[in-house]
């Protein structure tokens, strides 16, 4: 039997793309080995998901400090020693400072690596093995630019893998499950498990506006952290919106939205493609997260509109137009269709040079 190593973690959005493909490689009786940290989300994800997992002791690298790098020494000495006893046939790498150990090892006992990256930039861990690796998958198109052309033979664009629900979704049926009528419009805001508090804050100003809208419906994903507060403020709402922590069937909502308003994290960027939804961004301003980087994904393709944090107000002000606007939401779906790639996880599993005799 083939065996493909898994190295992930950190984050959802490193370890639901890797679960995917992780999924796909048993549907074809591959045996999979997942390895993450010993200390991170992964290691309740994974095993829940029915895949073996190894936690290695694994921290970001600080050449400042040097019980990181003797750290991340000694875990890819572990991580050897789990490449010599599992013998491979492949690894792939995620991204995220979790996987450099065993890119590292593999590296050493010339073991094939393939890479993925979620976001439009690279990540540094892709940044330091993509010269080695076998092929890249990439997300999006834009990453061809943070690439020499000498090494771009090696990439090919899939787009991110997704849960396998999001690949079947029907909107009819979606709609019909919350008893959404015709003349009926939802919106779905969400600022990511946290929520966003500048999202939040902006809707709660307008909230008057939209509780006038009788044929708007909204789904109103806070984030645990910010509900209490959001409902402190929220002095009535239509029976038929829904004001939670988050929703559990996040995908299905967003399959049944007319409109999305959102934060734009690599997984969402690619979720909103899959399922064809105009939405209007709001970034996380943080630099090293690269949220504003995503967004062009979509902007650059008139398929989104975006604002920063501090215009938040606007973001959400528009939303109410917008969501009546049947000609440029029809127009921005078109183009989504265009950058539609279809099931990712597939793609990346048949690319692997592992079914060659």
């Amino acid at each position: 039997m083939k065996k493909v190593i898994i190295t992930a973690g950190g984050t959802g959005g490193h370890i639901y793309p890797a679960l995917a493909v992780s999924e796909e490689l048993k549907n074809r009786n591959i045996d999979v080995l997942f390895v993450g940290t010993s200390t991170r989300m992964e290691k309740e994800l994974v095993p829940n998901a029915g895949f073996r997992f190894i936690g290695l002791d694994i921290v970001p690298i600080s050449i400042k400090k040097i019980k990181t790098i003797i750290k991340m020494l000694k875990a890819t000495k572990k991580a050897i020693g789990i490449l010599k006893e599992e013998k491979p046939d492949a690894v792939i790498g995620f991204g995220n400072y979790i996987s450099i150990p065993i890119l590292l090892g593999s590296l050493i006992l010339r073991i094939p690596i393939y890479l993925q990256e979620q976001n439009a930039t690279l990540g540094l861990a892709n940044k330091m093995f993509y010269r080695f690796c076998k092929k890249m998958f990439l997300a999006f198109e834009t990453t061809y630019e943070n690439i020499p052309i000498k090494h771009q033979l090696k990439l090919e664009v899939t787009g991110n893998p997704l849960r396998k629900e999001f690949y079947s979704l029907n909107i009819e049926k979606e709609r019909e499950k919350i008893k959404l009528e015709n003349n009926e419009k939802l919106l779905l805001i969400m600022g990511g498990s946290l929520g966003a508090k500048s999202i939040n804050d902006a809707l709660i100003e307008k909230w008057e506006d939209f509780y006038k809208e009788k044929n708007i419906r909204v789904y109103w994903a806070t984030g645990e952290k910010n509900y209490e507060d959001v409902m402190s403020k929220i002095s009535k709402y239509k029976l038929t919106d829904q004001i939670k922590p988050y929703f559990d069937n996040m995908a299905n909502i967003m399959c049944a939205a007319d409109l999305v308003l959102c934060r734009s994290g690599a997984l969402t960027i690619s979720e909103l493609i899959e399922l064809e939804k105009p939405s209007i961004l709001i970034p996380y301003q943080v630099r090293e997260v690269g949220q504003y980087e995503n967004t062009k994904i979509l902007s650059d393709n008139k398929a989104c509109f975006v604002y920063k944090d501090s215009e938040a107000k606007n973001g959400v002000s528009l939303a109410l137009e917008l969501i009546k606007n049947e000609a440029n939401l029809k127009d921005m779906k078109a183009e989504l269709k265009k950058m539609n790639k279809g099931n990712s996880a597939e793609k990346i599993v048949e690319a692997l040079e592992i079914w060659r005799n």
